[in-house]
């Protein structure tokens, strides 16, 4: 009778050592898949800062060009693609409704003197944050006031 016990018990570890195991495997496989995810929207997002650059640049050198306006219009209609991508997998663009820097989600790349204006105000984004949640993506790179 005890050898049968000690049999059981035998067979009850190794169920629940291999049941911890698939469930760590699991978990593992799941945390490859969402960086896999986030990789590939760092790459949606590189591509929606380049048609950003392009739009820019091609509004400064030939803004009353129509060939010009026609083809920023066809990468309008691209991007707007790529946000509502980013946007279905709950992804978006980090605001700032008081204009202000948001610790732990912005890179201040520089500051700016301007005794008109509240320390930590945005002066300019130099490159959008995303979100999602309350997960940060990427953070924005932003030039803000320093007095």
């Amino acid at each position: 009778m005890n050898s049968l016990l000690l049999e059981i018990e035998s067979l009850l570890t190794k169920n629940l050592k291999t049941s911890v195991d698939l469930k760590n495997q699991g978990e593992q496989r799941e945390l490859a898949l969402l960086d896999q995810m986030k990789q590939v929207f760092l790459g949606v997002i590189d591509t929606l800062d380049s048609f950003e650059r392009i739009e820019g640049s091609v509004k400064e050198r030939t803004p009353e060009d129509e060939t010009a306006i026609k083809t920023i219009t066809r990468f309008k209609t691209v991007e707007k693609k790529l946000i509502n991508l980013l946007r279905n997998y709950g992804i978006t663009k980090l605001e700032f409704p008081d204009n202000r820097l948001i610790v732990g989600f912005c890179e201040v790349i520089d500051t700016e003197a301007d005794s008109k204006r509240k320390n930590d105000e945005i002066v300019t984004v130099v490159r959008n944050g995303y979100i999602r949640g309350s997960e940060l993506i990427r953070a924005a790179q932003i030039i803000v006031v320093k007095n």
